[in-house]
């Protein structure tokens, strides 16, 4: 086993201990916060736990304090705030007086509160210091390219048309945040666009893109047809080549001996692996253009690695993620979405087993099986020694909301996400002529939660994945205040009902509602959990999924 391998393995064990840890403390700072003002408050606690399964257990003035082996948050037991039974009874069977309506509309309104504090809390870590960010924000976009067959089109979009307003207004977005405008749109969008000097509306409806990027392409998204031409920032670091040779923080590229990038990725790469070759940089900075000089630095490659240059999701089968074109696998043929079956004729079994056999490889010629739409094709690659070139330049793409940001932009998506989603229902019962790209499909339980977070710490960083946890504490809180009868928001409504008319509603009704509602959250809970299983699940597995559903049709 390579080093390599071993800080692989390290490298998921941190993330899934990270998303175990982060994404049972969403939970139980939820439960903490029903806890603390229903003791405030004097109502009965049966138990407070850390943990599900119980594994110890111990009783102290009355409540039951649990720990359990299942790390997943905890859970507090309240009978008093159930408003739909006749006769309200301890665990041991003493029968309990109900509590008043604002005790249970403050113990209820207390989980959500508590997850937006510490949403807050750990926003303000994210705010110091910041999350990677896709691209710039930018102010106009830049077509780089368009599917000719689509809506933006047929609409009149054109290459090179630079974009100044989405719906009407002015944007100062990364491209993610862009997309996500797009897509959450109810109806028609309209772009306004600059072209030789003159403004242009392009109004057209998203439809499904079968070939958004990566993933996406599984999920029947209105992701957009065309590209952007992302601008990439230089950040030199403090006494590096690149500072030396002249450039400075924010320094906009053109390009580098004449050739001009549009990708971040492909641009390292270029620099990379080049070797000792001098640069010369073109530069905007400002309304300016300056030309920068610099002469690299060479690392030492003292193990003798050698790599076709491939990236890949650490799970079976092992699907291509990115090919660099400046890397020998992208130069034979392997493209982004092939799936690695064989290496030299052998096949394996496991990721570890794969990367154990590349290892061995000393630059030789190696013959690489993949499957790309159901076909099989041998590809002739040659690993090439890692020589890595370096001029000191940094990430500099980093994003620092404060944590009313954070919470405003979580508050807005979920808004916006619930509003398509009611949309799409709607059309789908005739109920409204407006459509939406939002499904009940897009949506995440547990599972896909979980999955998110793992990723976002194993692929990114530990920012990110601290960022997805605010985003989950803020919409935990928003969902558990919705005004469903089995959620925190159903129950403070009840309360509230019985604080204006001074009587408690009917038992009955609220058990009817309860009981329909409950059915209602289980199937969309397990028609949820099945697409997220089926994100998980082999790309073969997905393909046969989406083939079957368009046949279907």
């Amino acid at each position: 086993m390579t080093w390599a391998m071993i800080l692989d393995y390290l490298s998921m064990a941190g993330a899934f201990i990270f998303m175990v840890f982060f994404f049972g403390s969403c939970v139980f700072v939820h439960e903490l916060g029903h806890f603390l003002v229903a003791k405030w408050r004097g109502l009965h606690i049966d138990a407070f736990s850390i943990g599900f399964k119980k594994i110890w257990g111990k009783k102290i003035n009355g409540v039951e304090y649990r720990i359990g082996w299942l790390p997943l948050g905890g859970y507090v037991e309240l009978p008093q705030v159930d408003s739909a039974r006749d006769e309200i009874k301890a665990a041991d069977g003493t029968v309990l007086p109900p509590a008043k309506p604002l005790d249970r509309l403050l113990t209820a309104f207390a989980g959500p509160f508590f997850n937006v504090i510490y949403g807050l809390l750990l926003g303000c870590l994210v705010w110091w210091i910041g999350i990677p960010q896709d691209s710039p924000k930018m102010r106009e976009i830049t077509v780089a390219s368009i599917v000719e067959k689509s809506p933006e089109y047929a609409a009149g979009l054109r290459k090179g048309d630079k974009i100044v307003k989405l719906n009407g207004r002015e944007f100062r977005m990364t491209w993610a945040e862009f997309t996500k405008d797009i897509l959450l749109s109810i109806g028609e969008v309209e772009l306004e666009v600059v072209r030789d000097g003159k403004k242009y509306s392009v109004r057209y409806t998203p439809a499904v893109n079968p070939n958004a990027p990566g993933n996406l392409k599984y999920e029947k998204i209105a992701w957009p047809f065309f590209e952007p031409e992302i601008p990439i920032e230089l950040y030199p670091a403090k006494n590096s080549e690149a500072e030396k040779g002249g450039l400075r923080k924010g320094d906009l590229l053109v390009s580098v001996n004449g050739n001009k990038f549009t990708d971040y990725v492909d641009f390292i790469q270029y620099i990379r692996l080049s070797g000792e070759k001098k640069f010369v940089f073109e530069v905007k900075r400002g309304t300016e253009i300056v030309k920068c000089e610099v002469v690299p630095f060479v690392l030492q490659n003292p193990d003798g690695r050698y790599m076709i240059g491939i990236s890949y999701e650490p799970k079976m089968p092992l699907t291509v993620g990115t090919a660099g074109k400046y890397y020998p696998a992208a130069r034979a043929g392997i493209l982004p979405g092939d799936v690695i079956e064989k290496w030299n004729g052998r096949k394996f079994e496991s990721i570890a087993e794969f990367q154990q056999l590349a290892a061995q490889n000393r630059g030789e010629k190696v013959t690489v099986t993949i499957k790309r739409n159901d076909k099989f094709i041998d590809i002739d690659v040659v690993p090439e020694k890692l020589q890595i070139s370096t001029v000191g330049l940094v990430i500099g793409l980093k994003d620092h909301p404060n944590p009313i940001q954070q919470f405003y932009a979580t508050v807005e998506m979920s808004f916006k996400s619930l509003r398509g989603l009611l949309t799409t229902i709607g059309n789908m019962l005739g109920m409204t002529e407006s459509t939406s790209s939002i499904q009940l499909r897009h949506m995440s339980g547990p599972a896909g939660i979980a999955d998110t977070l793992f990723n976002a710490v194993r692929q990114s960083s530990i920012m990110t994945g601290i960022y997805f946890v605010v985003v989950i504490c803020f919409a935990l809180a928003i969902f558990n205040l919705l005004p469903l009868p089995v959620l925190d928001g159903g129950h403070i409504v009840f309360a509230f009902i019985e604080i204006i008319f001074r009587r408690p509603i009917p038992k009955c009704i609220i058990a009817v509602l309860s009981y329909i509602f409950i059915g209602l959250l289980i199937l969309m809970m397990i028609y949820v959990t099945f697409f997220d299983l089926l994100r998980l699940a082999p790309t073969s597995l997905r393909e046969k999924f989406v083939k079957t559903e368009q046949a279907d049709k």
